[in-house]
């Protein structure tokens, strides 16, 4: 837990203050991360669980771009704004529901079957277990 502490207090300092742009009507992109993010309506509207999850970001086709992925904690955390509440997402997304979002984090490297997820509600996080359903935004890291 304290290994989550300090990465969590890592991307507060990495990745604070987002700076996002819209991209076009289903993609947003933060020009401090360098990262793409997926804002369509699947973002709010479909649950899955951690593997239907991972899967669906695998696979996604989005504006012609099909090296999407399921975002790390760090990356799903660099989207947050500590200083509002409901939703913690900047206004540039449109699709967003406040509520769990997965994360590529597994928590005791899987064996409980749990993975992190950010509460874009609250900024929060918290453990899950894989097979829940809840929501996934995907994004594409453009410094790979």
């Amino acid at each position: 837990m304290k290994l989550l502490n300090v990465l969590v207090l890592a991307s507060l300092f990495n990745f604070a203050n987002a700076d996002l742009i819209r991209v076009s009507d289903n993609v947003i992109k933060d020009t401090k991360t360098n990262f793409l993010w997926q804002d369509s309506k699947e973002a709010k509207t479909q649950r899955r669980s951690f593997e239907e999850a991972k899967a669906y970001c695998q696979n996604l086709e989005l504006d012609g771009k099909t090296n999407w992925e399921m975002p790390s904690f760090l990356a799903a955390f660099s989207i947050v704004n500590t200083k509002v509440y409901n939703p913690t997402l900047s206004k540039e997304f449109k699709n967003y529901v406040s509520d769990n979002y997965w994360t590529t984090k597994t928590f005791s490297h899987a064996m409980s079957k749990e993975a992190f997820v950010v509460d874009y509600k609250s900024g929060a996080f918290n453990r899950k277990l894989m097979e829940d359903k809840f929501y996934v935004r995907c994004f594409e890291d453009l410094n790979k």
